[in-house]
């Protein structure tokens, strides 16, 4: 018997599924974005640096040399200590690229979005959400959109596992 984390997280065959899931999170934020912050690249690697990391999301600010590296993950487990966990894997994954960008001048800012599969909600993304200039009051709402995005492509993967049926369209 295949166990739910596993559905959700782990089995191959909702490779595509997962993508969709991460992306729609990842496009609510990138959306939100404050324009002033800088250009936006989503899913490339930095240009000017040898490393092939391509963070989920670079914001660049060329005049004040500043930038802000946010990556998307949803894990499973939803407790603190497994929040805690993702985002230092992300921090050090991207610290390498972080140093060689603090190397060229630049002030960088690495951090991660983090909505459980099921669902949970760190509290920590609030300061992601500020970081990237989402106001207080729009910060609600995206977090509840955020937690729905994750809840119904969750729900389609399982029943799609379960039945066989594919539950979303390209």
């Amino acid at each position: 018997m295949e166990t739910l984390p596993h559905v959700l997280c782990s089995c191959r065959p909702h490779g595509r599924a997962w993508q969709l899931r991460h992306n729609a999170i990842q496009d609510r934020l990138v959306k939100a974005i404050a324009p002033h912050l800088g250009e936006i690249a989503v899913n490339r690697a930095i240009p000017g640096t040898d490393s092939p990391l391509r963070p989920d999301i670079v914001i660049t600010d060329e005049d004040r040399k500043k930038i802000i590296l946010v990556d998307v993950t949803i894990p499973f487990e939803n407790r603190t200590t497994a929040f805690r966990q993702a985002r230092a894997r992300k921090l050090e994954k991207y610290t390498p690229l972080a140093d060689t960008l603090r190397a060229k001048g630049y002030e960088v800012y690495t951090d991660a979005l983090i909505v459980g599969a099921l669902g949970a909600w760190d509290p920590l993304n609030e300061r992601v959400l500020r970081t990237c200039g989402v106001g207080r009051r729009y910060a609600r709402l995206m977090r509840c959109l955020m937690v729905s995005d994750a809840i119904r492509w969750s729900r389609d993967i399982y029943t799609e596992h379960v039945t066989g049926h594919r539950q979303y369209q390209e």
